[in-house]
């Protein structure tokens, strides 16, 4: 493993209200697909609870810049006290998620893929000057096309959330 910076560092949005759980997953994965990134899944985790379910998501998608950079983003979605909801939904009666969602996404640039630059102290020094004179504008403009990246997929998610802001809940159902 090559040299990892952190670009973005928990970009979080928190949620509460109905919603569905699977269209917002289903969402990040597509934004995911047409942005080109290829996807890892990570954990795929939910528990029942007296008060609901618990639910943790997280993917790291992954996305090749040159034969030295790549691109990760972590978005790990965190669900407490998930119930299901009726609804009205443009006049109709739905079944719905409700309760809290926590969203949280990291930004990583990973160089030296081939770690040919980790064998030996000096050539690390050369890699660090490479980086970070050499080849500044490469490297702040891959930065650049992360941080616009993560703010899309940001405004994405608050828009698919503000969606749900509207609806009424007409009654909850157990666990």
């Amino acid at each position: 493993m090559g040299h990892v910076k952190i670009i973005v560092d928990h970009d979080k949005i928190d949620y509460s209200g109905p919603l569905s759980l699977s269209d917002l997953l289903r969402m990040i994965e597509n934004f995911i697909w047409e942005r080109g990134f290829d996807k890892k899944q990570d954990k795929d985790f939910e528990q029942n609870t007296p008060q609901g379910k618990f639910i943790e998501w997280q993917i790291t998608p992954w996305k090749w810049i040159s034969d030295y950079t790549r691109y990760m983003i972590k978005v790990r979605v965190l669900g407490y006290d998930l119930v299901k909801t009726n609804a009205v939904v443009h006049g109709r009666k739905t079944k719905i998620d409700n309760g809290r969602i926590i969203i949280i996404i990291d930004g990583l640039i990973e160089y030296d893929l081939q770690t040919k630059w980790e064998n030996h102290p000096f050539l690390q020094f050369l890699r660090a000057m490479y980086d970070n004179f050499v080849y500044k504008a490469y490297t702040e403009r891959f930065e650049h096309m992360l941080v616009h990246d993560i703010n899309h997929l940001h405004n994405n998610i608050e828009k698919f959330l503000n969606v749900y802001g509207s609806y009424a809940v007409v009654s909850r159902q157990g666990p």
